[in-house]
């Protein structure tokens, strides 16, 4: 508690927090499902709608590498696989009995979370610190990291084991 003045008196401050609106980016990687116990967690503890978003994106590296061709049908099928598999993590939450919503768009994933956290107007979002590894991570770099760091509202970082 916070103390006042030169009488060293402890005065407690009450703050009502809440949570309406979390916002849940996550990758398929394993490290994704303590991050969706987080924040179903929370979500129950404050009613909360869980908003689960998926960004999928490929690298300017390897768009400029020579020779690369991506047929046109490869970011719709990208899309259709990344709904499918938002859907089922979506489900295991609703079957919980939490409100549920899942979003995928392509892009940058930190600049479409960022863009999406306004655009939902977020409470909280809840990202894990861990998730691709190795070149991926490399040509990628720390999407946690930009998020705390630009986000419009309050991150939860959720580390996970390796």
């Amino acid at each position: 508690m916070p103390l006042d003045g030169a009488r060293g008196e402890r005065h407690a401050f009450a703050m009502s927090i809440q949570i309406r609106r979390i916002l849940v980016p996550i990758d398929f990687s394993s490290h994704a499902e303590p991050v969706l116990e987080w924040a179903a967690h929370l979500a129950k503890q404050h009613g909360s709608k869980i908003l689960l978003l998926h960004a999928y994106h490929l690298p300017v590296e390897f768009q400029q590498m020579e020779g690369a061709y991506l047929p046109p049908e490869f970011w719709a099928n990208v899309k259709t696989e990344a709904k499918q598999t938002l859907d089922r993590s979506a489900e295991e939450l609703r079957a919980q009995g939490l409100e549920v919503e899942g979003i995928v768009r392509e892009g940058y994933a930190a600049t479409v979370i960022e863009e999406e956290a306004l655009r939902q107007q977020a409470d909280v979002i809840v990202i894990g610190t861990r998730g691709l590894s190795g070149i991926k991570h490399l040509l990628l770099g720390s999407i946690a990291e930009r998020v705390v760091q630009k986000a419009p509202c309050p991150v939860l970082t959720v580390k996970t084991k390796d």
